[in-house]
């Protein structure tokens, strides 16, 4: 069976903002340019003040909207995670070609080129709103989502996967011990970074690594979530192949998904 897949990009991710060089706006052009003719591209709308304010203090909101023009992007960011969590509980697996990333952001403090926490305020929505009760994230960034995992480390419906093994099969090991413990969840979103790269920053996984890793995470939401699924940029560093490591983490959700639904 065919999964119905979607794109969700602004043109606004693109804006030069202050923030560290690496994480430049050619990281979600270059993704969007190689994956726009596969599938169909949504545009998204910024999240609330409340929205942020579900996982941020005031005092985060306030210092972050002093610099207005990065915070009206953070807020898309935000608010494309959002879209994309709304859109798998329709059934759609939908991937979000968002900027800033945001796994590093804390209730009141962030780093590591994150302002909010895009997919603790996705996730958190659909829980305030009684749409979901328990919830996954898989993090395969390069880095720990100290953040995310700081936002809901008292909280018993909301599972954090940080994936932190150093070499592929351990990697892809772990993360299918990790899900296979959880089963009960209504949804599973997938912090995307791609800094684990063999040619960036972590010179560990293969693209096919990350086609791997998406059939696993799409066979899990097949039989735990109803098929809901999503995923949102995190790091990557390595632009020339950026779109292709996404390209293949789509492809193999999607094949996850059409093996068990």
């Amino acid at each position: 069976m065919s999964v119905e897949t979607r794109l969700i990009y602004h043109s606004r991710y693109a804006t030069h903002y202050s923030t560290a060089s690496c994480e430049q706006p050619n990281r979600v052009t270059s993704i969007f340019q190689t994956l726009m003719d596969h599938f169909p591209v949504m545009e998204p709308g910024p999240c609330s003040e409340d929205d942020i304010l579900l996982c941020h203090s005031q005092g985060l909101l306030e210092s972050e909207k002093q610099d207005s023009g990065r915070y009206d992007v953070a807020c898309l960011a935000a608010g494309g995670a959002i879209l994309c969590s709304e859109l798998a509980l329709e059934g759609i697996h939908a991937f979000g070609i968002i900027r800033p990333p945001g796994h590093h952001a804390s209730p009141d403090q962030n780093w590591g080129f994150c302002f909010f926490n895009n997919m603790a305020i996705a996730i958190s929505r659909l829980i305030r709103t009684k749409k979901i009760e328990r919830a996954v994230i898989l993090d395969i960034d390069l880095h720990f989502g100290d953040g995310t995992d700081t936002i809901f480390k008292y909280d018993d419906n909301v599972s954090v996967l940080n994936i932190q093994s150093s070499t592929p099969r351990e990697f892809i090991d772990e993360t299918r011990i990790e899900l296979g413990k959880i089963t009960e969840a209504d949804i599973i979103g997938i912090s995307a970074g791609f800094d684990q790269y063999e040619k960036d920053w972590g010179s560990n996984l293969s693209t096919d690594d990350y086609r791997t890793i998406g059939i696993i995470a799409g066979e899990f939401a097949a039989r735990n979530c109803q098929g809901r699924i999503f995923s949102i940029l995190e790091g990557g560093y390595f632009v020339p192949d950026l779109g292709l490591n996404a390209l293949a983490l789509i492809e193999g959700i999607n094949s996850g998904l059409a093996m068990c639904l």
